[in-house]
């Protein structure tokens, strides 16, 4: 790998070209999208789902994140934008920040592991989610606070920095003295891989990776897997089932997770993909989280997947909840990412938040 090719969001000349003429036929989709292919759903959504899908068709790492910005760029745009916020950032080492969202408070905080593939910023979307879900529990008497970590993305660094920095959150979070039962965890896509990284890490020690150890007190309230991103390198053949409607196609979870998975060892694999893993991997997780959801999309690559990790995840625990919807790859995230929110998925999903708090 050359110096350039190990720099985040760097394409070469003739990719950066590549790009330009990718856009070029980008409104031509757009429109027709907007025109006559709804699918069911407003025009704005479809129009986002087909931007989607066809960034990830057409683009590689390096053009997505050249085209997306970065985390800390995008969460400034967002408290500018809102203009009543300053940013928040706080340090918390392993060269990993929280970015509070809204008036930092400890006693309850909902932590957010962003999506992305390893390798794609937050964005915008992520922030408006957060702030909805904290405003929705606000206007319902619980008043939270949100904490999004910004962790370093591919090819920057890999695996398993990213599980250091998840860690390294949580640490920070109960060093500061909020308690595991005032902690839920949110992530959706790579970020609920995440989260099961971090689980998987108590409860099997990478202590030779220069992982730092977790050790709860008691355990954490919840946590919420929002289309979580079990199967990296479609095990069992079954991605092609959403094909057609997902914004993310079988070769695009392929190829980005063969570019998460090139630098996991084989022996590590069950922590980076869940349904590698053997078959008691997740005895003790009733031990380090109270309640989980997860969600899945009927029309996502990886709905089949999903549903299968919950069969095995719940035979280790008794508080798992799945709630399967009509939609895409994290479809509760983008919709209340712009503001489609009533009823559902993202209803369903501030409501099991309250219920935890």
């Amino acid at each position: 790998m050359t110096s350039r090719e190990k720099q985040y969001g760097r394409p070469s000349f003739f990719e950066r070209l590549s790009i330009f003429f990718q856009l070029l036929r980008l409104p031509t989709i757009l429109v027709w999208t907007f025109i006559f292919k709804w699918n069911g759903r407003t025009r704005k959504r479809s129009v986002l789902d087909t931007y989607i899908r066809f960034s990830f068709n057409n683009f590689n790492i390096r053009q997505i994140q050249y085209l997306s910005g970065t985390t800390r760029g995008n969460y400034n745009a967002w408290c500018h934008k809102l203009g009543k916020q300053e940013p928040h950032v706080e340090a918390i080492g392993e060269n990993a920040n929280l970015l509070w969202l809204g008036e930092r408070r400890l006693e309850k905080v909902i932590l957010c592991f962003h999506g992305g593939a390893f390798t794609v910023p937050a964005v915008e979307g992520h922030m408006k989610y957060l702030t909805h879900i904290r405003t929705r529990l606000g206007e319902r008497g619980v008043n939270v606070s949100v904490a999004l970590l910004e962790y370093t993305l591919i090819p920057v660094a890999a695996f398993p920095t990213q599980l250091k920095q998840g860690v390294t959150a949580i640490k920070h979070l109960l060093s500061l003295g909020v308690e595991p039962q005032n902690i839920q965890l949110v992530g959706e896509s790579a970020g609920a891989n995440l989260i099961l990284q971090v689980l998987a890490h108590i409860l099997h020690p990478l202590d030779n990776e220069n992982v730092p150890p977790l050790s709860l007190p008691s355990p954490l309230k919840g946590a919420c897997l929002i289309s979580p991103w079990v199967d990296l390198s479609d095990i069992h053949g079954t991605l092609k089932s959403g094909d057609s409607t997902d914004i993310l196609t079988t070769n695009s979870i392929r190829y980005l997770g063969a570019e998460v998975l090139k630098s996991v060892p084989k022996e590590y694999l069950g922590y980076v993909e869940a349904n590698s893993a053997k078959d008691d991997w997740w005895k003790g997780a009733d031990t380090l989280v109270d309640r989980v959801l997860i969600t899945a999309g009927r029309e996502e690559c990886l709905n089949d997947e999903i549903i299968r990790f919950k069969s095995v995840f719940e035979t280790f625990h008794s508080q798992v909840l799945l709630q399967e919807h009509q939609g895409v790859h994290s479809d509760p995230v983008m919709a209340m990412g712009i503001g489609e929110s009533g009823g559902g998925a993202p209803d369903m999903i501030i409501d099991w938040f309250r219920a935890g708090f």
